[in-house]
């Protein structure tokens, strides 16, 4: 049974975090074709094709159009739709034209054609599956057969298992699999890896030792080198390439590269000694794992003339297509340029964050300057790519990298004046990240006017976001002498920013702030309204002050009240701490069925919210089997003045049974009444106080109503029970285990459907209605779950069902289940 917490009131302060990076979904605008290939080779598994095109291409077409540059990395180039490689440069495989001469199709066909480009790798597929072979294993065959990726060696090895891992994942993800509509296989990945090493392939974190490579919890991939130990970074995982060479010249600048590729094929591509190329680490778009290639110590090829004082990161992906960058790969590689900048003395701040970055790229006007330390492969000198391109979020890997924001110089007055750090009349510094907020109490917007800007052109830049950190809203971004005028934040609360490079500073800027807060009196007073457990009220109102302070009672006539002080909050939830003002020791706790007055006053001024009633509260549950324990939980003692009823009504139930392990409640004062039936008006079967254990008892009616009463005064330890049932089964259920228990009552039903469920693990769950022959009437619910014991009402009044019988069907992570329901 859910517990009941402590009767009393506790502060609430609430925090909005607004998401700067949001990963986009990404379209598979081939579904027809994807289709089409199934319904001619039905032994391929769905979704494989699917997963194949999202791990090389993100669903998209890749054809190379004339003059378009190469990858930096050189790596061999991708065609269509499904990533094939036409030229391997003698180290790639020349799968496509493997593919061509097994599907029977043409080169030329498959290059341009984005359908027939997936029903050659379909066809192909198809001829190398063995069917003897369980899932994973015969997939693994043909995927490998079919794959660009070479094998001679173990680290090579390492990246076409990373290569399967992303295949894999992909078709084990329920997310995947509702958003591109194909079953769950179930693949067993811990079997076809080894338990170790598809722990480490899964890891976002890898850990380095001198015997062995292992993850965060200890274990080892057995497909690598583990006899060279990285001394660099220690959630990276070492895969040694030979392309290297000594530095000449100090670190002092890091290279951001996407890969024109995926993951595990640059980690291949970057063993190749005829490639000529390399990089210190490579970063997965899916969760940010990071392999390093070559020590920071040392000179990887990577940035052309540029080699010898920088770092490089590629990025998997393509520039100049959305859905690579992910939140976790940012956040990945925000956190390796953090260590890189630590170890080898670099500024952060030095990383760029110019509004310009994605789309600007070197020429000689120094774009973006030499006081630029952390910068794209594209504001290099002597370079001619365009990495990582415009969808690469300067500003928001500005953010990660120098995560926390500088702590803010607080406004709270209605208005005033704004300067630059230098004043009214001196330069601001070089190297500044400045941060200002302007909150004045009680105001709904707020307006900045500058009088005077001028900060340095096209470098150094001020922000401006409506809320009161530099993830809210951005209102603007200002640089140059163009005066911003009036700005406004209608939040109620304005944050600026400001960022300067490392060379030439200016005057700044002059500004005042206004804003509609006027003299502080209390306003909007609500509540939330009351429900079980009777800890649930929470008061709002806006405004605040210093000196405020919120007054509750139970006394109409105001005679003693409960106060507590509230300095600069707009709401106030229980439980927590009001104090009684005629007695300090005392405590408010809610009684149920009670009316309660409050108001809030600033020291001189009392507004008066509407009252408020408690609920006489109940709690059901309908599960078989449970704890139940008294609001004290297992090591605390129960509240003062409570009075409660707790309803087990198990659906189909026969009887319930409650057995208690401990008994302690105050004699006399404090009592637990037990009822044959769900409601207070059953046949009473025992009542207990003090300390004397009531046993095991049994209510044979299958509900059973337990009601505990408190005075306001001695608290002892409570109680300590289980409880069970015996249950007669409902309806019908296919495919279920122990793990998904699927119920739902009546049955018949009218209008109101009660659902049981358990969860063995944290899925994604769909339940729906549908009829005889398979539609679907409707869609009940479709969200990610966590595991245990779940309870849903469904009110199916409003779906014109008529008369007959229908199916309740639950999708879960690795099962489906059914109910076979009546309707009247």
């Amino acid at each position: 049974m859910k517990k009941i917490t402590t009767l009393a009131f506790v502060l609430f302060v609430n925090f909005c975090w607004a998401a700067d990076h949001v990963d986009p979904i990404v379209v598979n605008p081939y579904e027809a074709y994807f289709a089409k290939a199934y319904s001619l080779y039905p032994d391929i598994p769905k979704g494989t094709l699917e997963a194949v095109a999202f791990c090389n291409t993100r669903f998209n077409h890749i054809t190379h159009a004339s003059g378009e540059p190469e990858s930096c990395s050189g790596v061999p180039k991708a065609y269509g739709v499904m990533g094939l490689t036409l030229d391997g440069k003698n180290y790639f495989k020349d799968n496509l034209k493997k593919i061509a001469t097994l599907s029977g199709y043409s080169i030329d066909d498959i290059i341009n054609s984005p359908e027939t480009n997936i029903l050659a790798y379909a066809k192909a597929y198809h001829s190398l599956i063995s069917l003897n072979n369980p899932l994973p294993n015969n997939m693994a065959s043909a995927l490998i057969s079919l794959s660009e990726l070479p094998q001679q060696t173990i680290p090579q090895q390492y990246a076409l298992n990373t290569q399967l891992y992303g295949v894999f994942s992909f078709m084990n993800d329920p997310k995947m699999q509702m958003l591109y509509k194909f079953p769950n296989h179930n693949l067993d990945l811990v079997s076809f890896f080894g338990e170790e090493n598809y722990k480490v392939l899964s890891s976002s974190q890898v850990i380095l030792s001198k015997e062995k490579v292992t993850d965060k919890n200890g274990n080892s991939f057995r497909g690598t080198n583990p006899s060279v130990q990285s001394p660099d970074y220690s959630s990276a995982l070492w895969v040694a390439s030979p392309n290297y060479n000594s530095r000449a010249a100090a670190i002092s600048a890091v290279t951001i590269h996407d890969m024109e590729g995926s993951y595990a094929g640059s980690i291949s591509w970057f063993q190749n000694t005829s490639s000529q190329v390399s990089a210190h680490y490579c970063l997965r778009s899916s969760d940010g794992q990071i392999t390093q290639m070559v020590l920071e110590s040392n000179r990887a090829w990577h940035v052309g003339s540029e080699n010898d004082y920088t770092i490089g990161l590629e990025h998997e992906g393509y520039a100049s297509q959305t859905g690579w960058y992910t939140t976790a790969m940012y956040t990945s590689s925000a956190n390796l340029v953090i260590d890189i900048c630590t170890d080898h003395t670099i500024n952060p701040k030095r990383t760029l964050y110019q509004p310009w970055g994605a789309t600007t790229y070197y020429s000689s006007s120094s774009i973006p300057g030499t006081c630029t330390k952390i910068k794209g492969h594209q504001h290099y000198p002597n370079q001619t790519h365009t990495d990582p391109g415009p969808n690469w979020n300067w500003d928001y890997y500005y953010k990660l990298v120098n995560n926390p924001a500088p702590a803010p110089t607080m406004y709270t007055t209605s208005s005033g004046s704004f300067y630059d750090t230098g004043g009214s009349g001196g330069n601001y510094s070089d190297d500044e990240r400045t941060v200002w907020t302007i909150s004045p109490s009680g105001a709904t917007n707020v307006s900045l006017t500058f009088s005077s800007f001028d900060v340095e052109n096209t470098w150094d830049y001020m922000y401006v976001y409506d809320g009161a950190n530099v993830w809210a809203p951005l209102i603007g971004y200002y640089t140059g002498t163009t005066n911003p005028g009036t700005l406004v934040a209608s939040s109620g609360t304005m944050t600026v920013e400001f960022r300067s490079d490392c060379a030439t500073n200016s005057t700044g800027w002059n500004a005042s702030w206004t804003s509609n807060a006027t003299s502080i009196t209390p306003t909007n007073l609500a509540f939330t309204t009351a429900t079980c457990p009777q800890d649930s009220v929470t008061l709002h109102w806006a405004n605040s002050g210093a000196n405020w302070f919120v007054d509750v009672t139970d006394d109409p006539t105001w005679t003693s009240y409960y106060n507590k002080a509230v300095p600069n909050l707009t709401s106030i939830g229980c439980p927590g701490g009001f104090a009684n003002n005629l007695n300090t020791s005392l405590f408010l706790a809610f009684a149920p069925n009670t009316t309660y007055y409050w108001r809030v006053w600033d020291g001189s001024t009392e507004t008066y919210g509407n009252s408020f009633m408690t609920p006489s509260c109940n709690y059901n549950d309908t599960t078989c089997s449970g704890t139940f324990d008294d609001t004290g939980g297992p090591s605390n003692n129960y509240s003062g003045n409570e009075d409660y009823v707790s309803i087990i009504q198990p659906g189909n139930a026969t009887s319930v049974t409650m057995t208690f392990t401990s008994f302690d409640t105050e004699a006399g004062f404090d009592s637990l009444w037990i009822y044959n039936g769900a409601s207070t008006g059953a046949p009473l079967l025992s009542v207990h106080t003090g300390t004397v254990n009531p046993g095991t008892i049994v209510a044979n009616s299958g509900a059973m109503t337990i009601r505990f009463k408190s005075d306001p005064f001695v608290n002892h330890a409570g109680w300590k029970a289980t409880w069970s049932c015996v249950q007669n089964t409902t309806g019908i259920n296919q495919y279920a285990t122990s793990s998904t228990q699927l119920t739902a009552y009546p049955n018949p039903f009218n209008d109101m459907i009660s659902v049981n469920y358990t969860l063995n693990e944290n899925s994604f769950v769909k339940i729906s209605l549908v009829d005889m022959i398979g539609r679907e009437v409707s869609l009940f619910n479709a969200n990610e779950q966590s595991g245990g014991q779940h309870h849903l009402k469904v009110d199916s009044k409003n779906l014109g069902l008529t008369q007959g019988v229908y199916f309740l069907k639950l999708e879960s992570k690795n099962k489906t289940s059914f109910v076979k329901l009546v309707k009247n």
